[in-house]
């Protein structure tokens, strides 16, 4: 069978996250299937993750579909920013139609890019949106230029896959034609394990240690649980102000040597599965990538209770919390027992539903139905 050209729209640059993390697990799943080309609006660390791994990378620029300004700020800056926006726009699709002419779709791989939707019009070629984000209750931002423009962007689309239920229902996809709730696959059933005992430590993790994930929170939990000879390692990339001011705090919480920061890395596997337990704060996670790799790894998760991280945790899979104190007695009952019915039970629902090895065919079906 003919392989499938597909040009990816890309929306981390300077920062490896989690869209672009899913992305490579699905591009993986899908090799000898799929030629794929991948647009970045910028060089940086992203771009070189996938060039390390084989995959072909176009820089051509363009402007992400998000405006944080608000008030009066938004009321000066739009029309700058409109105009400016405009241009970059026009430019990156008139460089996209000679260069990607031939291509059998476009793929956008966030909710924060809408490019890849003009490309697709002006190649005459199916465009699909992945949406991994709460915009609005996540990001805590808005489209630009507005919620009705980026809703009709949305019913303009061929297909849109919201990565789960939640956000499925949040985008009311049950009105698309072609709507589809897809989770993404995380790991592959080979990686699953389960050790123990765990070692006397709690896991943080993100891409990127920013205000959005919670780290504050994490630590204030941590403190509140009491967890003596503990230590919670908060991994990912951070910048000198983030990490000073979280060094504060764990100063002013009487834990100043139990916080220990760790690079980023994208191999988790031997963090996760040594951990007594993992925190994730994100309110309205868009699905819950670290919950999902802590289920194949045999580690209990505690997370706030909204978006995918409840449609995760549900049914006794792993501890949710609404506030503060819930949090930390729910930290402190794993330290003090491990949880190992409810861990081997979300161990079983991740491997039902999150491997790479069932995804190809899944995505390869929505391709073809288009």
């Amino acid at each position: 069978m003919k392989k499938l050209r597909i040009l990816y729209v890309c929306n981390e640059d300077l920062a490896i996250g989690g869209a672009s993390l899913s992305l490579m697990n699905m591009l993986r799943s899908l090799e000898g299937k799929v030629q794929p080309t991948l647009l970045f609006r910028q060089e940086g660390p992203a771009a070189e993750l996938f060039r390390q791994a084989g995959y072909d990378c176009v820089v051509i620029p363009f402007r992400r579909a998000t405006f944080h300004a608000k008030g009066l700020v938004r009321v000066l800056r739009f029309l700058p920013h409109a105009i400016m926006t405009a241009i970059v726009q026009w430019r990156c699709v008139r460089r996209c139609r000679q260069r990607f002419a031939g291509i059998d779709a476009v793929h956008s791989n966030s909710g924060t890019v809408d490019i890849g939707l003009r490309i697709a019009a002006t190649l005459k070629v199916p465009h699909i949106w992945h949406i991994r984000e709460y915009i609005d209750l996540g990001l805590h931002t808005a489209p630009f230029p507005g919620w009705g423009h980026w809703k009709r962007e949305i019913f303009r689309s061929d297909a849109v896959i919201a990565i789960s239920p939640g956000l499925f229902r949040h985008l009311r996809l049950d009105q698309h034609p072609h709507g589809i709730c897809l989770p993404d696959a995380v790991c592959s059933a080979a990686d699953s394990v389960l050790e123990t005992p765990k070692e006397k430590f709690v896991a943080f993790v993100s891409g990127t240690l920013s205000a959005v994930k919670r780290p504050e929170e994490a630590l204030r939990i941590f403190a509140a649980a009491k967890p003596e000879g503990y230590t919670l390692k908060m991994v990912g990339n951070v910048d000198e102000h983030m990490k000073a001011g979280l060094q504060q705090l764990a100063s002013d919480l009487g834990m100043a040597s139990a916080l220990e920061f760790l690079p980023f890395t994208r191999d988790i596997k031997g963090l996760l599965s040594k951990a007594a337990a993992t925190l994730v704060c994100t309110d309205f996670e868009g699905m819950g990538r670290v919950c999902i790799e802590a289920m194949f790894y045999g580690c209990p998760v505690v997370a706030r209770d909204s978006g995918g991280s409840s449609d995760l945790l549900a049914e006794g899979r792993g501890y949710l919390y609404q506030d503060l104190p819930k949090a930390a007695a729910s930290l402190r009952q794993v330290l003090d027992t491990f949880p190992e019915e409810m861990v081997k039970k979300a161990r079983q629902y991740a491997l039902t539903n999150f491997v790479t090895e069932d995804y190809a065919e899944k995505i390869l079906t929505i391709y073809q139905a288009l």
